[in-house]
């Protein structure tokens, strides 16, 4: 059978391998069970964790990725739900490995508090992981097929003009956003076109297995963009393609699994060189005005980013190191939370969500009055220490699930949670499962849940404000476009 071929192939139980055999393949299934290499490594690095300074506390961050993706991960299908609360740990675990590198407690290292923030993050996670579940509940089998069989009638050409269209539509919206602030919202989720359009071309690039040029240059360029701008902004590239090379029942195994490391590696080691040079490489961006602009050309900034990479020694890549594992890390904020509420200040009973919600149903265009919500002032009061703001260009949260327990205390703050994982939940259901239009569903639910539910930093206002106005906007021309979008995609597809 050829993979290429563009006729109606349904594929209830056999599909073809990477190299063209046919296997049965686990896509009938509704979720996933790992490799035995996945569960003997996790084996090794739970018993390793009983040994450290955080002898039950390692353990358990170990296995709280691996719940999330037992409960989460339909094969075949792209894993976004599971790649948001793998991002998610990531700012609530990494301090716990930190530490135990140095053969301290996180007690020792910040008081009980940082690790009673730990825990209670780890078992939002947790929360937001039965949620997600929750809203798959009676969802059937993977939609693989149907995926899959839309990806190989594709015609290429045609999605690499649908991604150039949906890359200049985006740099309008970053353009244009704040100048009718009243739509700003709507503005920016348009900029979540460019990531469905790069979702379906590298997609049916992987599945035909041609047009890996076409790919490799828009990585390029992604990342090239996002290196000369004020923030990290490489990463989005990475992290379509991260998602991408796991839309597939052979995720964890052979080329793509060869592939998502070399694609972790890669960020993993970005990440670190843009933690050692970020700071000075901004402050030359917006020359001392404190502001997070960029006020040179894209020569000037090309030259500088080309001097500090050049003079780069394994020191400062280590010191890079450190800083992006502390930046990454969540807790700081919330322990100091803890710290501060309830005993300085109460609990706000609900405040917190009712305004989020709010703030949703009452948008700018009709309530152009509305107030606006500071992170930086949030954070001051509730954890009790002075933050950079506005003043300095910058705004600091303490992120949705630090809310959740100045709304509700230790316990009752998993109730929001749980309700937002089944949201997100919801989104995948819609998208993914339920649209008719398979491919073009599939990218809007990746594009919406890989940048709006991966950070745990994001305030309750623009978690939910932004994942909502995202399902509105791009549910809105899903509507109106899908049919006409799906009949252009695979019109004289080959």
């Amino acid at each position: 059978m050829n993979p290429n071929r563009s006729t109606d192939i349904q594929i209830p139980e056999l599909h073809l391998a990477p190299m063209g055999h046919t296997v049965l393949s686990k896509a009938s299934k509704t979720f996933h069970a790992f490799p035995r290499w996945l569960w003997v490594t996790t084996l090794v690095l739970v018993a390793w964790g009983a040994t450290t300074a955080n002898p039950i506390l390692t353990p358990v961050a170990v296995l709280v990725p691996i719940v999330c993706g037992i409960l989460l991960w339909r094969p075949g299908e792209p894993p976004v739900l599971v790649f948001a609360c793998a991002m998610q740990w990531l700012q609530a675990a990494s301090v716990i490995f930190y530490v135990d590198l140095y053969g301290i407690s996180l007690s020792q290292a910040g008081g009980p508090e940082f690790e009673r923030a730990t825990w209670l993050s780890l078992g939002a996670i947790v929360a937001l992981t039965a949620g997600m579940r929750l809203a798959l509940l009676r969802s059937g089998p993977s939609r693989y097929a149907l995926l899959r069989n839309e990806a190989l009638r594709t015609n290429i050409g045609a999605a690499l003009a649908g991604y150039l269209s949906c890359f200049s539509i985006a740099v309008l919206a970053q353009r244009f956003a704040w100048d009718i602030p009243a739509l700003t919202q709507v503005i920016y989720a348009l900029i979540t076109l460019k990531w469905c359009a790069l979702f379906i071309l590298a997609y049916c690039i992987v599945e035909q297995q041609k047009g890996y040029l076409f790919l490799g240059l828009i990585a390029v360029v992604e990342v090239a963009i996002g290196l000369l701008g004020f923030f990290a902004g490489f990463k989005s590239v990475f992290f379509v393609l991260f998602v991408v090379a796991l839309t597939s029942p052979f995720a964890l195994r052979g080329r793509r699994l060869t592939v998502t490391l070399l694609l972790a590696i890669t960020l993993f080691c970005m990440g670190t060189v843009w933690s050692a040079i970020k700071s000075e490489y901004r402050e030359f961006l917006n020359q001392g005005t404190d502001q997070q602009v960029v006020t040179v050309s894209v020569d000037e900034s090309a030259g500088k980013l080309g001097d500090l990479l050049s003079n780069l020694t394994w020191d400062n890549f280590m010191d890079g190191l450190d800083a992006m594992l502390l930046r990454v890390g969540y807790v700081r904020f919330f322990a100091l939370t803890l710290i501060n509420v309830p005993d300085a200040v109460p609990y706000e009973n609900g405040a917190l969500w009712a305004g989020a919600v709010k703030h949703v149903v009452t948008p700018r265009l009709f309530f152009p009055d509305k107030g606006t919500i500071s992170d930086s002032e949030r954070t001051t009061l509730y954890t009790g220490v002075l933050v950079a703001g506005e003043e300095q260009g910058t705004s600091i949260g303490i992120g949705y699930v630090a809310e959740s327990y100045v709304d509700f205390g230790p316990i009752w703050m998993f109730a929001p949670i749980f309700l937002l994982g089944a949201f997100f939940g919801i989104i995948y259901r819609v998208f993914i499962i339920h649209a008719r239009f398979k491919l073009i569903g599939t990218a809007i639910a990746s594009a919406i849940l890989i940048f709006g539910a991966y950070t745990i930093e994001t305030s309750n206002i623009k978690i939910v404000g932004g994942n909502v106005t995202s399902v509105i906007v791009l549910g809105g021309l899903y509507l109106a476009l899908a049919r006409i979008l799906h009949g252009w995609l695979t019109s004289d597809a080959k």
